[in-house]
């Protein structure tokens, strides 16, 4: 299982929500880009079509052409990205270490899916050339190769890399459930003790009581020392309870 690296979330180490925050949001849009490649792909075939058929009743204005071709360009540059991205780099800048570094290794575990990637953004490249020079023969070839090549398992390549990724992400998820369940089942055994020494504590201070009552004003010191005593007790009593009910509400547990 490959591990995502995720920042601390602790206030010493200087990390606040923030940063946790923008750490997930780099993952999400990491993943959705990786995912997105297959409608990119798609659309670039599309519009390379638009570029290559004749409109049988009108021409297309040179504005309308330069638009698809500008379509066009953003898919590919998307699906660039996206190869770049499988093996740990954003050339953008935008999506963070941690996660760039994460999926390049899931990239690294897949080379033949990082290799589809690279290729799929190679043939788009080659409508982009086409489209920009309107040569239509040469266009004709590099959308028939871009088709074949998408309809003969990139689109599953692409499915089976996310699958990865998610499945990582819920095998981290799990392992972090299971942490924190241990955590939480060691600290309701301290709550135990502490719960022990509660009813011992109260215990005490109850004989404190008998004794200070027996012996009159002699033992009134000793009164007010069992009253502190069983003032105590009750805090022990009131945190350990209120311990227990945090603990079961972050690990859905009942101690």
């Amino acid at each position: 299982m490959i591990n995502v690296a995720r920042p601390p979330a602790t206030a010493s180490a200087g990390v606040t929500n923030t940063d946790e925050m923008q750490f997930f949001a780099h993952r999400r849009s990491a993943i959705d880009l990786v995912a997105t490649t297959r409608a990119r792909a798609i659309r670039s075939a599309l519009f390379g079509a638009y570029l290559f058929r004749t409109n049988p009743l009108s021409k297309d204005s040179e504005d309308t052409r330069a638009e698809w071709r500008k379509v066009l360009r953003l898919q590919y540059d998307a699906l660039v990205r996206a190869a770049e991205l499988v093996q740990g780099r954003d050339p953008e800048g935008v999506i963070s270490r941690e996660v760039c570094n994460w999926i390049g290794s899931h990239g690294a575990a897949h080379p033949q899916h990082v290799a589809a990637f690279v290729k799929m953004a190679d043939l788009t490249s080659a409508i982009v050339d086409a489209a920009n020079t309107d040569d239509a023969v040469v266009l004709e070839a590099a959308l028939r190769d871009h088709f074949f090549f998408g309809r003969g398992g990139f689109f599953e390549t692409v499915t089976e890399f996310c699958d990865g990724l998610w499945a990582d992400l819920d095998a981290g998820r799990h392992a972090e459930v299971a942490e924190a369940m241990a955590k939480g089942d060691a600290i309701a055994k301290t709550l135990t003790r502490l719960e022990h020494i509660g009813k011992h504590v109260r215990l005490v201070s109850l004989n404190a009581s008998v004794e200070a009552a027996r012996v009159g004003d002699a033992g009134r010191g000793l009164g007010v020392i069992a009253v502190e005593f069983k003032t105590l007790a009750e805090e022990i009593q009131r945190l350990a309870t209120t311990a227990r009910c945090d603990i079961a509400g972050m690990t859905g547990k009942q101690s």
